[in-house]
């Protein structure tokens, strides 16, 4: 387990003086935070993270924080998501986000401070780097999986991601103030490839966007009505059908599973591979792909399904598992990467290479009541402590501590 040390790592100027300006007494610490627009918008894992981590670090009176984006994202997001984003104060470039970061890479310019001068933190909220002259850097890292074994299909998509990872997290190793991850499991795999880094990792988890933890809306109720699942008993599985996701034991297990309880349905949200899309055409109709739907909905989903079914060979966080237990889900998932860390005892977590296992783990959820009770109540009270307000402070906590 990664133990961060006291001593934070500071940018020198060339008399090696540290060079961000101090934050004096009740002031309020400048923070651009560079966010990717175009992903917060049906925002789903790393989108979802960044937006919430953003919009809850504005709320805070000892922040001063203003966003770095792309002008043309900015025009074309800031309608669909509305408040509180359209009140911030924007900085802005007018090259495309991906040439824009290229530029950055190669040239290590313009800095940070052309944007803002009175920057004291440039907060790069997903994995990504901006050069900076006195301001600090920290930048958000979620996971290793690029670099693990097992974790992807190794395919072309794969290796030319790997490279662009490597090359980045090499060139944020000689750059970047703090790391922040989202799990010690994900800060221990981070030093392991990174070694370089580990003093400066920060651990700081992912969280429960508020509303889960209210009532279902109206609209997803009614979403519920429509597609025939109000009244049915169902497993939702969420993060569509992929590799990582563990697609292949979710297909190899839904044969069995749909034989023992026939008037069950399964049903994927999100985006899926076309390689599982048409493999699962084999199950029928009661194995249902809902696709992309937004927060109302998959509140809805989360709260009538029988079991959450989160299976996944290796999450740096595991997003879907706090979300449906703060929705009262019993969850079955993988006890594999982060999960048994963000799950503790309040999922049944069995190993994601043995379908077998699956099954009786979903069979005894559908079939026992009192299991199903036990299991909504304690994933509550564990959901409850994965707030976003106490992963602003705890952020907070650590860009004080850089200067």
């Amino acid at each position: 387990m990664i133990v961060p040390v006291t001593a934070s790592a500071t940018t020198l100027d060339a008399a090696g003086s540290s060079a961000a300006p101090k934050i004096a007494p009740n002031a309020a610490l400048n923070l651009l935070a560079y966010v990717h627009l175009r992903n917060i918008h049906a925002s789903t894992g790393a989108g979802r993270v960044a937006r919430q981590l953003t919009e809850h670090l504005a709320l805070r009176k000892d922040v001063h924080l203003r966003v770095l984006a792309d002008a043309g994202d900015r025009a074309r997001v800031l309608p669909l998501v509305r408040r509180p984003w359209t009140n911030f104060h924007y900085h802005t470039f007018s090259s495309d986000t991906s040439r824009q970061q290229a530029r950055w890479f190669a040239l290590d310019r313009p800095f940070a401070e052309s944007f803002w001068p009175e920057a004291q933190v440039v907060f790069c909220t997903a994995e990504s780097y901006v050069p900076t002259r006195k301001a600090l850097l920290a930048v958000t890292i979620h996971d290793a999986a690029y670099f693990e074994q097992g974790a992807h299909r190794q395919d072309t998509v794969f290796w030319k991601q790997r490279l662009k990872w490597k090359l980045l997290f090499y060139k944020l190793s000689r750059t970047a103030d703090m790391f922040h991850t989202v799990s010690h499991f994900s800060a221990d795999r981070l030093a392991h490839f990174f070694p370089s880094i580990a003093s400066r990792l920060r651990v700081v988890p992912n969280a429960v966007t508020p509303h889960f933890f209210a009532s279902v809306p109206v609209a997803g109720q009614r979403y519920l009505e429509q597609a025939g699942l109000a009244d049915r008993p169902f497993i939702l599985v969420p993060g569509g059908l992929h590799f990582r996701k563990n697609a292949d034991l979710i297909l190899a297990a839904c044969p069995a599973l749909l034989k023992r309880f026939p008037d069950l349905i399964v049903a994927v949200v999100n985006h899926s591979h076309p390689v599982y899309t048409e493999r699962a055409a084999a199950l029928g109709s009661n194995f249902r792909f809902l696709g992309f739907v937004e927060d109302e909905v998959l509140h809805a989903l989360y709260a009538a399904a029988s079991v959450v079914w989160f299976p996944s060979r290796y999450e740096g966080f595991g997003l879907p598992v706090i979300e449906a237990m703060a929705c009262g889900a019993p969850v079955v998932g993988s006890n594999a990467s982060s999960l048994p860390e963000i799950a503790g005892d309040a999922a049944l977590l069995v190993d994601p290479t043995q379908p077998e296992a699956h099954i009786d783990a979903l069979h005894n959820l559908l079939t026992d009541s009192r299991a199903c009770d036990q299991f909504s109540r304690a994933g509550r009270i564990r959901a409850s402590r994965f707030t976003w307000s106490s992963s602003a402070e705890q952020l907070k906590q650590h860009f004080d501590a850089l200067l």
